[in-house]
Protein backbone atom coordinates (compact mmCIF):
# COMPACT_ATOMS: atom_id res chain seq x y z
CA UNK A 1 0.00 0.00 0.00
CA UNK A 2 1.38 3.35 -1.08
CA UNK A 3 2.16 6.02 1.69
CA UNK A 4 -0.68 8.64 1.78
CA UNK A 5 1.85 11.55 0.79
CA UNK A 6 -1.05 13.62 -0.45
CA UNK A 7 -3.49 13.29 2.08
CA UNK A 8 -0.50 13.96 5.08
CA UNK A 9 0.69 17.36 2.77
CA UNK A 10 -3.02 18.96 2.50
CA UNK A 11 -3.54 18.43 6.42
CA UNK A 12 -0.79 19.71 7.35
CA UNK A 13 -1.66 22.67 5.25
CA UNK A 14 -5.21 22.60 6.84
CA UNK A 15 -3.97 23.16 10.35
CA UNK A 16 -2.28 26.16 9.48
CA UNK A 17 1.84 24.83 8.90
CA UNK A 18 4.53 26.38 6.99
CA UNK A 19 5.52 26.20 3.68
CA UNK A 20 8.59 24.63 5.52
CA UNK A 21 6.92 23.00 7.51
CA UNK A 22 5.42 20.91 5.09
CA UNK A 23 7.75 21.01 2.72
CA UNK A 24 9.74 18.91 5.66
CA UNK A 25 7.20 16.49 5.55
CA UNK A 26 7.89 16.07 2.12
CA UNK A 27 11.33 15.75 1.94
CA UNK A 28 10.86 13.20 4.92
CA UNK A 29 7.94 11.22 3.65
CA UNK A 30 10.29 10.38 -0.08
CA UNK A 31 13.09 9.79 1.34
CA UNK A 32 12.41 7.07 3.84
CA UNK A 33 9.62 6.10 1.21
CA UNK A 34 12.28 5.35 -1.62
CA UNK A 35 14.03 3.27 0.91
CA UNK A 36 11.05 1.03 1.51
CA UNK A 37 11.55 2.35 5.16
CA UNK A 38 8.34 2.52 7.18
CA UNK A 39 6.94 6.46 7.89
CA UNK A 40 7.40 7.32 11.22
CA UNK A 41 7.39 10.42 13.13
CA UNK A 42 7.22 10.16 16.78
CA UNK A 43 7.76 7.40 19.15
CA UNK A 44 3.83 8.00 19.43
CA UNK A 45 3.49 7.09 16.02
CA UNK A 46 5.46 4.47 16.17
CA UNK A 47 3.46 2.52 19.11
CA UNK A 48 0.81 3.44 16.81
CA UNK A 49 2.06 1.59 13.87
CA UNK A 50 3.41 -1.17 15.75
CA UNK A 51 -0.75 -1.52 17.44
CA UNK A 52 0.70 -0.63 20.69
CA UNK A 53 -0.51 1.33 24.01
CA UNK A 54 1.39 4.54 23.80
CA UNK A 55 1.92 5.30 27.40
CA UNK A 56 3.36 1.51 27.32
CA UNK A 57 5.73 2.78 24.88
CA UNK A 58 6.69 5.49 26.53
CA UNK A 59 6.86 4.02 29.96
CA UNK A 60 9.50 1.70 28.08
CA UNK A 61 11.73 4.25 26.40
CA UNK A 62 11.76 6.27 29.45
CA UNK A 63 13.00 3.71 32.11
CA UNK A 64 16.17 1.41 32.28
CA UNK A 65 14.19 -1.19 30.85
CA UNK A 66 16.26 -3.81 33.12
CA UNK A 67 12.60 -5.49 34.16
CA UNK A 68 11.95 -6.56 30.69
CA UNK A 69 14.63 -8.46 30.67
CA UNK A 70 15.36 -12.31 31.58
CA UNK A 71 19.17 -12.84 32.93
CA UNK A 72 20.84 -16.32 32.35
CA UNK A 73 24.55 -17.45 31.45
CA UNK A 74 25.89 -19.74 28.95
CA UNK A 75 29.69 -21.30 29.86
CA UNK A 76 31.99 -20.20 26.96
CA UNK A 77 34.13 -22.95 24.97
CA UNK A 78 37.20 -21.61 26.56
CA UNK A 79 36.00 -20.96 29.90
CA UNK A 80 34.12 -18.77 32.49
CA UNK A 81 30.36 -17.67 31.78
CA UNK A 82 28.41 -14.98 29.02
CA UNK A 83 25.03 -13.26 30.51
CA UNK A 84 22.28 -13.54 27.82
CA UNK A 85 19.87 -10.69 28.24
CA UNK A 86 16.46 -12.05 26.68
CA UNK A 87 13.53 -9.35 26.63
CA UNK A 88 10.31 -9.95 27.89
CA UNK A 89 7.07 -9.10 25.53
CA UNK A 90 6.16 -6.26 24.84
CA UNK A 91 10.03 -4.98 24.95
CA UNK A 92 10.73 -8.40 22.21
CA UNK A 93 7.79 -7.22 19.80
CA UNK A 94 9.05 -3.82 19.91
CA UNK A 95 12.76 -4.95 19.01
CA UNK A 96 11.30 -7.92 16.48
CA UNK A 97 9.59 -5.00 14.38
CA UNK A 98 12.46 -2.86 14.35
CA UNK A 99 14.17 -5.58 13.31
CA UNK A 100 12.30 -6.80 10.58
CA UNK A 101 10.65 -2.89 9.52
CA UNK A 102 13.98 -1.10 9.32
CA UNK A 103 17.01 -2.27 10.58
CA UNK A 104 16.98 -5.45 7.99
CA UNK A 105 16.29 -3.44 4.99
CA UNK A 106 19.88 -1.56 6.22
CA UNK A 107 23.19 -3.53 4.12
CA UNK A 108 25.96 -4.32 6.67
CA UNK A 109 29.19 -4.13 5.02
CA UNK A 110 30.28 -6.91 2.37
CA UNK A 111 33.59 -8.01 4.65
CA UNK A 112 30.66 -8.64 7.42
CA UNK A 113 29.73 -12.24 7.08
CA UNK A 114 27.74 -12.77 10.44
CA UNK A 115 24.62 -11.87 11.85
CA UNK A 116 22.96 -11.62 8.29
CA UNK A 117 20.36 -13.70 6.40
CA UNK A 118 22.47 -14.16 3.83
CA UNK A 119 25.91 -14.95 5.57
CA UNK A 120 27.24 -18.09 7.31
CA UNK A 121 30.57 -19.44 9.01
CA UNK A 122 30.88 -21.35 5.57
CA UNK A 123 30.89 -17.65 3.52
CA UNK A 124 33.53 -16.47 6.18
CA UNK A 125 35.90 -18.75 6.22
CA UNK A 126 35.97 -19.48 2.25
CA UNK A 127 37.14 -16.17 1.70
CA UNK A 128 40.65 -17.11 3.58
CA UNK A 129 41.08 -20.59 2.04
CA UNK A 130 44.58 -20.86 0.22
CA UNK A 131 46.06 -18.27 2.44
CA UNK A 132 49.83 -18.79 3.90
CA UNK A 133 48.60 -17.35 7.22
CA UNK A 134 46.29 -15.96 9.22
CA UNK A 135 45.72 -13.25 11.84
CA UNK A 136 42.58 -14.11 14.44
CA UNK A 137 41.82 -11.25 16.67
CA UNK A 138 38.64 -11.04 18.72
CA UNK A 139 36.97 -7.98 19.72
CA UNK A 140 36.67 -7.84 23.91
CA UNK A 141 32.96 -7.47 24.86
CA UNK A 142 31.56 -6.29 21.54
CA UNK A 143 27.88 -5.38 22.14
CA UNK A 144 28.89 -4.31 25.51
CA UNK A 145 31.29 -1.71 24.16
CA UNK A 146 28.09 -0.11 21.59
CA UNK A 147 26.63 2.53 23.78
CA UNK A 148 22.77 4.15 23.45
CA UNK A 149 24.80 7.24 21.59
CA UNK A 150 26.28 5.31 19.12
CA UNK A 151 22.99 3.37 18.38
CA UNK A 152 20.82 7.00 18.03
CA UNK A 153 23.61 7.41 15.27
CA UNK A 154 22.74 4.71 13.00
CA UNK A 155 18.93 5.51 13.28
CA UNK A 156 19.84 8.99 12.67
CA UNK A 157 21.63 8.10 10.07
CA UNK A 158 18.91 5.92 8.49
CA UNK A 159 17.07 9.12 8.08
CA UNK A 160 14.91 8.89 11.03
CA UNK A 161 13.76 12.43 12.85
CA UNK A 162 16.61 12.88 15.41
CA UNK A 163 13.79 12.67 18.65
CA UNK A 164 12.72 9.51 16.79
CA UNK A 165 16.30 8.23 16.79
CA UNK A 166 16.66 8.92 20.25
CA UNK A 167 13.47 6.47 21.38
CA UNK A 168 14.61 3.83 18.66
CA UNK A 169 18.14 3.87 20.30
CA UNK A 170 16.66 3.39 23.94
CA UNK A 171 14.03 0.96 22.90
CA UNK A 172 17.05 -1.08 21.79
CA UNK A 173 19.98 -0.81 24.67
CA UNK A 174 19.16 -1.65 28.18
CA UNK A 175 20.77 0.53 31.39
CA UNK A 176 22.69 -1.36 34.02
CA UNK A 177 22.71 -2.13 37.12
CA UNK A 178 25.77 -2.43 39.56
CA UNK A 179 25.64 -6.01 40.01
CA UNK A 180 26.37 -6.29 35.73
CA UNK A 181 29.68 -4.82 36.35
CA UNK A 182 30.95 -7.02 38.93
CA UNK A 183 31.47 -9.78 36.38
CA UNK A 184 34.26 -7.70 34.36
CA UNK A 185 37.79 -9.20 34.64
CA UNK A 186 40.58 -7.46 35.44
CA UNK A 187 41.63 -6.97 31.28
CA UNK A 188 38.19 -5.80 30.96
CA UNK A 189 38.10 -2.62 33.12
CA UNK A 190 39.10 -0.42 30.34
CA UNK A 191 35.64 -1.02 28.70
CA UNK A 192 33.83 -0.99 32.36
CA UNK A 193 34.86 2.53 33.17
CA UNK A 194 33.82 3.83 29.81
CA UNK A 195 30.31 2.52 30.10
CA UNK A 196 30.07 3.63 34.23
CA UNK A 197 30.81 7.00 32.73
CA UNK A 198 29.00 7.28 29.64
CA UNK A 199 25.95 6.46 31.81
CA UNK A 200 23.85 5.09 29.20
CA UNK A 201 21.90 2.13 27.75
CA UNK A 202 24.03 -0.37 25.73
CA UNK A 203 23.48 -3.27 23.79
CA UNK A 204 21.77 -6.16 25.39
CA UNK A 205 23.58 -9.58 24.15
CA UNK A 206 20.04 -11.72 23.61
CA UNK A 207 18.11 -8.43 22.24
CA UNK A 208 16.76 -9.47 18.78
CA UNK A 209 17.97 -6.05 17.48
CA UNK A 210 21.69 -5.88 19.17
CA UNK A 211 23.55 -8.17 16.43
CA UNK A 212 22.38 -6.17 13.56
CA UNK A 213 22.88 -2.75 14.96
CA UNK A 214 26.63 -3.71 15.94
CA UNK A 215 27.19 -4.83 12.48
CA UNK A 216 25.83 -1.55 11.35
CA UNK A 217 28.12 0.04 13.95
CA UNK A 218 31.01 -1.60 12.94
CA UNK A 219 30.62 -0.56 9.15
CA UNK A 220 33.08 2.19 9.11
CA UNK A 221 35.53 -0.49 11.19
CA UNK A 222 34.58 -3.23 8.21
CA UNK A 223 35.29 -0.17 6.02
CA UNK A 224 38.81 0.99 7.23
CA UNK A 225 40.08 -2.66 7.67
CA UNK A 226 39.23 -4.24 4.21
CA UNK A 227 40.59 -0.58 2.62
CA UNK A 228 44.34 -1.15 4.37
CA UNK A 229 43.58 -5.63 3.86
CA UNK A 230 43.57 -4.66 -0.18
CA UNK A 231 46.36 -2.20 0.10
CA UNK A 232 48.67 -4.81 1.28
CA UNK A 233 47.51 -7.54 -0.77
CA UNK A 234 45.11 -9.22 2.44
CA UNK A 235 41.86 -10.83 2.47
CA UNK A 236 39.64 -9.71 5.27
CA UNK A 237 36.33 -10.87 6.69
CA UNK A 238 34.55 -10.32 10.42
CA UNK A 239 31.96 -12.87 11.82
CA UNK A 240 29.94 -11.29 14.78
CA UNK A 241 33.12 -10.09 17.18
CA UNK A 242 35.95 -12.51 15.03
CA UNK A 243 38.06 -10.89 12.72
CA UNK A 244 40.13 -12.54 10.14
CA UNK A 245 42.62 -11.06 8.15
CA UNK A 246 44.89 -13.55 5.73
CA UNK A 247 47.57 -13.87 3.28
CA UNK A 248 51.49 -13.28 3.58
CA UNK A 249 53.22 -13.73 7.11
CA UNK A 250 54.98 -10.61 7.21
CA UNK A 251 52.71 -8.22 6.02
CA UNK A 252 50.60 -9.35 8.57
CA UNK A 253 52.88 -8.93 11.19
CA UNK A 254 53.75 -5.74 10.00
CA UNK A 255 50.41 -4.22 10.03
CA UNK A 256 48.95 -5.84 12.98
CA UNK A 257 49.55 -2.77 15.14
CA UNK A 258 47.82 -0.65 12.59
CA UNK A 259 44.58 -3.28 13.02
CA UNK A 260 44.72 -2.92 16.88
CA UNK A 261 44.87 1.21 16.12
CA UNK A 262 42.03 1.33 14.19
CA UNK A 263 39.66 -1.27 16.03
CA UNK A 264 40.59 1.08 18.68
CA UNK A 265 40.22 4.42 16.76
CA UNK A 266 36.40 2.85 15.97
CA UNK A 267 35.05 2.42 19.88
CA UNK A 268 36.20 -1.14 20.22
CA UNK A 269 38.47 -3.43 22.01
CA UNK A 270 40.82 -5.93 21.08
CA UNK A 271 41.01 -8.76 22.90
CA UNK A 272 45.08 -9.18 22.82
CA UNK A 273 45.02 -12.27 24.81
CA UNK A 274 43.06 -14.44 22.01
CA UNK A 275 44.84 -12.66 19.10
CA UNK A 276 46.46 -15.58 17.08
CA UNK A 277 48.68 -15.69 14.30
CA UNK A 278 48.79 -19.17 12.23
CA UNK A 279 50.74 -20.11 9.54
CA UNK A 280 50.06 -23.10 6.89
CA UNK A 281 50.80 -26.60 8.05
CA UNK A 282 49.10 -25.33 11.75
CA UNK A 283 45.66 -25.50 12.65
CA UNK A 284 43.82 -23.28 10.34
CA UNK A 285 40.57 -22.88 12.11
CA UNK A 286 38.19 -20.03 10.85
CA UNK A 287 34.85 -19.66 12.47
CA UNK A 288 35.16 -23.25 13.49
CA UNK A 289 35.72 -24.75 10.23
CA UNK A 290 39.12 -26.26 9.24
CA UNK A 291 40.51 -24.48 6.08
CA UNK A 292 43.53 -25.94 5.73
CA UNK A 293 42.66 -28.01 2.07
CA UNK A 294 40.86 -26.26 -1.11
CA UNK A 295 37.70 -26.02 0.63
CA UNK A 296 36.33 -25.52 4.41
CA UNK A 297 35.37 -28.07 6.28
CA UNK A 298 34.17 -29.79 9.57
CA UNK A 299 36.90 -29.79 12.03
CA UNK A 300 38.26 -34.06 12.46
CA UNK A 301 37.19 -33.68 15.70
CA UNK A 302 33.59 -32.91 15.60
CA UNK A 303 32.89 -35.75 12.89
CA UNK A 304 35.07 -38.49 15.53
CA UNK A 305 32.46 -36.84 17.95
CA UNK A 306 29.44 -37.37 16.48
CA UNK A 307 30.87 -41.07 14.84
CA UNK A 308 31.40 -42.31 18.09
CA UNK A 309 28.07 -41.11 19.43
CA UNK A 310 26.40 -42.54 16.12
CA UNK A 311 28.23 -46.22 17.01
CA UNK A 312 27.34 -46.15 20.45
CA UNK A 313 23.74 -45.29 19.99
CA UNK A 314 23.30 -48.10 17.40
CA UNK A 315 23.90 -50.54 20.55
CA UNK A 316 22.16 -49.35 22.68
CA UNK A 317 20.72 -45.53 23.50
CA UNK A 318 20.03 -45.67 27.27
CA UNK A 319 23.08 -47.70 27.87
CA UNK A 320 25.24 -45.01 26.28
CA UNK A 321 23.79 -42.31 27.85
CA UNK A 322 24.51 -43.95 31.61
CA UNK A 323 28.08 -44.47 30.10
CA UNK A 324 29.24 -41.62 29.06
CA UNK A 325 27.58 -39.46 31.77
CA UNK A 326 25.64 -37.67 29.05
CA UNK A 327 23.54 -34.24 30.41
CA UNK A 328 21.99 -33.15 27.35
CA UNK A 329 18.50 -32.85 28.07
CA UNK A 330 17.33 -32.88 24.38
CA UNK A 331 20.25 -35.54 23.46
CA UNK A 332 18.57 -36.76 20.46
CA UNK A 333 17.94 -33.58 18.65
CA UNK A 334 21.37 -32.13 19.68
CA UNK A 335 23.08 -34.78 17.56
CA UNK A 336 20.71 -34.54 14.75
CA UNK A 337 21.31 -30.98 14.33
CA UNK A 338 25.45 -31.90 14.80
CA UNK A 339 24.84 -33.81 11.69
CA UNK A 340 22.47 -31.10 10.56
CA UNK A 341 25.82 -28.78 10.75
CA UNK A 342 27.96 -31.31 9.32
CA UNK A 343 25.57 -31.80 5.65
CA UNK A 344 25.57 -27.68 5.72
CA UNK A 345 29.19 -28.06 5.26
CA UNK A 346 30.46 -31.62 3.37
CA UNK A 347 26.70 -32.68 2.11
CA UNK A 348 28.03 -36.03 1.16
CA UNK A 349 29.94 -36.65 4.98
CA UNK A 350 26.41 -35.68 5.92
CA UNK A 351 24.33 -37.86 4.00
CA UNK A 352 26.73 -40.49 5.52
CA UNK A 353 25.78 -39.39 9.31
CA UNK A 354 21.99 -39.45 8.52
CA UNK A 355 21.89 -42.99 7.21
CA UNK A 356 23.29 -44.19 10.59
CA UNK A 357 21.33 -41.63 12.51
CA UNK A 358 18.40 -43.60 11.09
CA UNK A 359 19.43 -46.87 12.20
CA UNK A 360 19.17 -46.12 15.90
CA UNK A 361 16.35 -47.59 17.65
CA UNK A 362 15.27 -44.34 20.28
CA UNK A 363 13.41 -45.03 23.04
CA UNK A 364 10.17 -43.46 23.62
Amino acid sequence: MDYPLDDVLEAARDEGHTTLFVADIEAYVKYLTARQLPVIYSLAHLAISMGMNIDMMVRLAESNRRDYYKRFKLQKRAGGFRTIQSPDNPLRYIQRWILANILNKIPSHPACLGFDPTTSILKNATVHVNQKAILKIDLLRFFDSINEKRVYGIFKSIGFHPNLSVSLAKLCTIVHGKNFFSEFREHEVEIRDRIISDSTGILPQGGPTSPKLANLVARRLDSRLQGLCEKNGLKYSRYADDLTLSGDKDILERVRKTVYKIIRDEGFFPNLSKTRLLLRGQKFMVTGLDISNEKPRVSRKKKKEIEHHLYHCQKGVQRHIQKAKITQRNYKDWLLGSICFVHGIEPSVGKLYFSEFAKIEWPL
